[in-house]
């Protein structure tokens, strides 16, 4: 069926609402190839796409699709999912509300038990609460820190964690097995659809409060802003703070859900111009450290202060092994860090957080880009009576460290944050102090993304195509550097001196260029938004031959990338 055949079809169909039907009406001939040429696809961070009608966008047709597939693959799976149920959250985004109690009513004509919160809930909550009401399995509805146009859609397996590979192609299988998208069973209403308590949420909160280390220290001295961006964070955030004894001032333009994200120029704590408002009024307060949450509350960012009161922004890197070093340091301290113990990131990882774990004794593994990697290997560590979990964390802001949660939390994350900003005030020193210490000890690391930004379904092959130029160039040496091993994901062999090994990961499509002292160039298509993502991280024994070589590099590629490779 073509495009144009597809868009007719939902314009005369009943399942279409009147809202989407206007949208459709006014589409061009290119919007409509755009909203019909493929379905949406689950991607690094579930689906995610603009909000429209087509099987390309986030409507209530593609959500209604979705839920039958993954509750068709529960029944299968699991004789007693009817009875388990369900759990499914949402964010502030547009539609979200909408999309949830969607799925609740597809969910209930297959005979599944639902449990949906009674407002927004942070995604971290969210796999707790599958894991704290033994659920079958998780939906959350949101679209994290892409643009307001977004939503998106993950679904979570009974251990609380993102399907990884396997699994959701076990789900796809459910879903492109549908003859008629916009002929989803549905109910108006039923009893299998059940409003959790509040004890979900005290739940929540005792688990993250569990989280600290050094409980016994003071916080009084320690000022704190912290944003939710509209989003999800506001109210946990808040609550575990205060139940903390932390003095926090929030950015009240930006504490109450909206839609639009009026108040944020950006609600993603990768970009500065999250914290415009923030390091506003912390600077108005005098404050130590600036936090923000995105909207759905993983992920957490972080700004402090010279000196000379100016902010320093930390990547998601820096952040990662700071908190890693303080766990860690804290834990033998106390005599908590139990033999053997692991710690968790992902291949695009700084190789500075793996140095702090062995200084430590700890052991560290990485795994593909996306936390669902993260969460399965815990779990699979817990049922094999692996080495104990400590932490897991990626580069792009989202942390974890009690299991009980099985994605990156911003919750949790931002407890743990103010509790080392805590301990290293009390002792007279700040976290640049505390940052530049460890990489005089363990080596200075400068590392940056580029996102190269298309759109469409030419933008898709222009990607497409930008990965296959990267295979054939076969770069043996870059900016006068000899790469030693170049890992590809996707035919998942690495090449290293001529000789060629297999690498046990999923596949994926990703290239890795590695040079002897673990600095890397790692090149892999965004599988939440229309981009493909450069990730440069490189070492120095000093700061300014760390910084030299990265953008010896960086200038290297983007050349490359400008010339048409």
């Amino acid at each position: 069926m073509t495009s144009y055949e597809k868009y007719q079809k939902w314009l005369s169909s009943h399942a279409v609402d009147e809202s989407l039907k206007q949208e459709l009406k006014e589409m061009t001939q290119e919007q409509i190839h755009e909203a019909f040429y493929k379905d949406l696809e689950f991607g690094t961070g579930g689906m995610r796409g603009i909000m429209g009608p087509g099987t390309n966008n986030m409507n209530t047709i593609v959500v209604q699709k979705a839920t039958y597939g993954f509750g068709k693959y529960l029944l299968e799976k699991d004789a007693l999912a009817c009875q388990k149920g369900v759990v499914i959250a949402h964010d502030n985004r547009k539609n979200s509300d909408v999309f949830t109690m969607q799925a609740a009513k597809v969910l209930a004509a297959l005979g599944i038990k639902t449990y949906i919160f009674d407002a927004l809930r942070p995604t971290p909550e969210l796999s707790f609460a599958v894991r704290y009401l033994k659920a079958a399995g998780g939906i959350m509805i949101t679209a994290s820190h892409n643009p307001k146009e977004y939503n998106g859609y993950k679904i979570y397996n009974e251990d609380g964690c993102q399907l990884i590979l396997e699994q959701s192609n076990q789900v796809l299988e459910k879903i492109n097995a549908i003859e008629d998208e916009l002929n989803i069973p549905s109910v108006a209403q039923s009893p299998l659809i059940n409003i959790l308590s509040k004890d979900v949420d005290e739940a929540y909160y005792q688990m993250v409060l569990n989280t600290q280390i050094r409980k016994e220290i003071d916080h009084s001295s320690l000022k704190i802003v912290y944003s939710p961006q509209h989003g999800t964070g506001f109210i946990p955030v808040m609550e575990v703070l205060k139940r903390a004894k932390y003095q926090v001032y929030e950015v009240k333009e930006q504490s109450y859900p909206s839609p639009t994200f009026e108040n944020t120029l950006s609600p993603n704590p990768e970009e500065k111009e999250a914290y415009t408002l923030a390091i506003e009024l912390a600077k108005q307060k005098q404050a130590d450290i600036v936090l923000t949450t995105d909207p759905d509350c993983d992920r957490v960012g972080m700004v402090v202060f010279d000196d000379k009161k100016q902010p320093v922004y930390f990547t998601g890197n820096q952040t990662g092994s700071l908190l890693m070093d303080y766990l860690l340091k804290s834990k033998k301290e106390k005599n908590l860090l139990v033999q053997p113990s692991i710690v968790y990131n992902t291949i695009v990882t700084s190789p500075l957080g793996a140095k702090v774990a062995h200084a430590y004794g700890v052991l560290c593994e990485q795994t593909l880009t996306g936390f669902k990697y993260i969460g399965d290997k815990i779990a699979q560590a817990l049922k094999n009576n692996g080495p104990v979990f400590q932490m897991g964390y990626e580069e792009s802001y989202g942390y974890l460290f009690n299991k009980e949660v099985r994605d990156k939390d911003g919750v949790q994350s931002v407890l743990l944050i103010c509790e080392m900003a805590a301990y290293y005030k009390n002792i007279g020193k700040n976290l640049i102090e505390v940052f530049d210490a460890l990489q005089q000890k363990l080596g200075y690391h400068v590392e940056s993304q580029y996102s190269y930004k298309v759109s469409g379904s030419e933008g898709v092959k222009e990607i497409q195509q930008l990965m296959e130029n990267l295979r054939k160039a076969n770069y043996a040496i870059i900016a006068n550097e000899k790469v030693v091993t170049v890992e590809d994901y996707s035919s998942l062999t690495a090449k290293t001196n001529d000789q060629v090994y297999p690498l046990h990961y999923e596949q994926s499509n990703v290239l890795r260029y590695l040079f002897d002292d673990g600095s890397f160039i790692a090149i892999r298509p965004s599988g939440t938004e229309p981009k493909c993502k450069f990730y440069f991280a490189f070492c120095g024994k000093t700061q300014k031959e760390a910084q030299e070589r990265h953008d010896k590099m960086k200038e290297f590629i983007l050349s490359e990338i400008k010339n048409g490779l």
